[in-house]
């Protein structure tokens, strides 16, 4: 009888393969999520001038509406009217934890008219923290 070489053996361990796939996937998913999350900034917005401002908290999970110089609505880039905002507020303040936040970003010729119907909803929702982006006074 044939005794085993203690030397021949392999060694007994995980398979790394599916952690590393799984990894892999982890990263993609937060790279694609985070770009998409900024590409709301990149909507071309000419915004109002400010004395004062604070700077702009990217850590906060703000829900962000936009309105361009046309008074067009659009939050995530997507176009939207009056009707739908409600929802999509009541979306936002159901997924956060923390409370949830909106950061308003208009074009600084629009008037004010168009301004207000946002907010008052934003209040309706029952969100306090609403912050508007601005550019700094050169």
């Amino acid at each position: 009888m044939k005794v085993p070489n203690v030397s021949q053996r392999s060694e007994v361990g995980a398979n790394m393969t599916p952690m590393i796939d799984v990894v892999f996937l982890l990263i993609i998913f937060f790279l694609v999520s985070s770009h998409l999350a900024r590409q709301e900034n990149r909507l071309p917005v000419d915004l109002p001038i400010a004395s004062s401002f604070l700077p702009i908290d990217y850590e906060r999970d703000s829900l962000t509406i936009t309105v361009d110089a046309d008074a067009n609505w659009r939050v995530s880039g997507n176009r939207i009217d009056e009707a739908m905002l409600p929802a999509i507020l009541r979306e936002h303040t159901s997924r956060g934890d923390s409370g949830a936040s909106v950061r308003l970003r208009t074009d600084g010729k629009v008037n004010y008219d168009r301004i207000e119907p946002i907010l008052r909803e934003v209040a309706l929702a029952g969100i306090s923290d609403v912050t508007i982006s601005v550019r700094e006074k050169l």
